[in-house]
């Protein structure tokens, strides 16, 4: 296929030229007459910087002239080179997806059956609220080991401190004293390890009075309470009354995340990944486009998807509301950081001219390449780096036309610019 299309591509410019050299026949290249050998014997060497400099102002020998009715034909239309920014607003489509930093999975870590269900899927509810209640004789059997571990504590400091009384008086051995410590010191340690125990099943960094309180019971307790670690909405609820759990459960019984705070997974192909930003704006249009929303981004992957070949962006949206669903598909608006101010053209005035970048730009009565450095192209337009300057006059139109005769006529297209 590129075969073909170099094919075709060589003889569209040869036609191109062959009409305008056999309908007009007054195109006229002027050879440059710096060449002849007498500058030589007259006139010392230009030194280098010198030579350059008058290239750089001057594109200027062997321009394309064409008569005023060419210049119709053609479509010649000269422009000035303009400033101006590159608008880099991307628009990026997207799904909504739950925040997995605000969710919480709430599953039993004891063996129990169901006895209460306080909540229901959509609830609203508070950090510490009480979801369900499992009757557990696992959770008793802790307790009893907890009472009894701080029972027997209470015993050896009884004992601990009496000998020490004892020991002072001498009315004890030293043997019987260290004794005492010593099961005094193991049973404070026994009830260390039932309370921890017992406080990784209960323990509830938003209810660690609760957990105190049932701590302190002197009873068996044998109710086992799952409660709300996070604040938020209770957005799946997979246990009923009388189900029985078992000691190695890993059922997920309630899914609670915070809906006010929702991800928008983006997908960028890699030239829109190089120009985004953590902490960028996203305005979010919704498929209907009535609603907006905003977020930032949080997150641009550093890789590539082998198979899709675009590369994920997560943006944390705001959503005060609670209309934004997950999995609803949106598009993420993004105003990505611009170029600072330069010289733009179309991307039309832009030719590949033997392997040299040119822009066509008006020399006498006629029109010559002059080599540019390009940058960034969007919406058309052309970054040009060096080589024109804001005001130059260009060829804005009709700059394919001119290489097609340039080349087909079959002069050195460098031969007016150093090379």
């Amino acid at each position: 296929m590129k075969t073909i299309y170099s094919i075709l591509t060589t003889l569209a410019l040869f036609a191109a030229a062959c009409f305008l050299l056999f309908h007009f026949q007054v195109i006229q290249f002027v050879q440059p007459e710096s060449n002849t050998h007498k500058t030589e014997d007259t006139h010392p060497p230009v030194p280098k910087e010198k030579a350059d400099d008058d290239h750089e102002e001057n594109a200027e020998e062997a321009p394309v002239h064409l008569s005023e009715e060419q210049k119709k034909l053609v479509k010649i239309r000269i422009s000035r080179a303009e400033t101006g920014d590159i608008d880099n607003t991307l628009r990026l489509n997207g799904e909504v997806q739950l925040n997995l930093d605000e969710t919480a999975k709430i599953m039993p870590s004891l063996p129990g059956f169901v006895t209460k269900i306080l909540v229901k899927e959509g609830d609203t509810v508070k950090k510490g609220q009480l979801l369900a209640v499992l009757t557990s004789h696992k959770l008793g059997e802790y307790y009893s080991n907890y009472n009894s571990a701080l029972e027997q504590e209470k015993l050896t400091h009884s004992e601990y401190r009496m000998a020490e009384k004892l020991i002072g008086k001498n009315a004890t051995s030293q043997k019987d004293y260290l004794r005492y410590k010593r099961e005094y010191a193991e049973a404070v340690i026994a009830r260390q390890r039932a309370e921890e125990l017992l406080r990784s099943l209960l323990v509830d960094p938003a209810h660690n009075d609760h957990v105190h309180q049932n701590l302190e019971k002197t009873a068996i307790c044998t109710d086992y309470e799952l409660r709300a670690p996070i604040d938020g909405t209770v957005i799946s609820k997979d246990i009923t009354l009388g189900e029985n759990f078992p000691e190695d459960n890993s059922t997920v019984v309630f899914t609670i995340s915070n809906l006010k705070h929702l991800w928008l997974d983006l997908q960028a192909n890699n030239t829109e990944l190089q120009i985004l930003k953590t902490g960028q704006k996203v305005t979010i249009q919704t498929q209907d486009a009535n609603q907006k929303y905003t977020g930032r981004i949080i997150y641009i992957a550093p890789f590539i998807n082998e198979n899709t070949r675009v590369g994920l962006v997560r943006a944390l949206a705001d959503n005060p509301d609670g209309t934004l669903r997950p999995g609803q598909f949106v598009t993420g608006v993004i105003q990505a950081a611009g170029s600072p101010k330069s010289v733009f053209v179309p991307r039309e005035a832009i030719q590949l001219l033997d392997g040299e970048t040119v822009v066509f730009v008006p020399q006498g009565d006629g029109f010559a390449p002059k080599p540019v450095a390009t940058g960034e192209t969007a919406k058309g337009l052309t970054q040009i780096l060096s080589g024109l300057h804001a005001g130059d006059s260009y060829v804005s139109g009709g700059a394919f036309e001119l290489k097609s005769i340039l080349l087909t006529s079959g002069m050195d297209p460098h031969a007016g610019h150093g090379h």
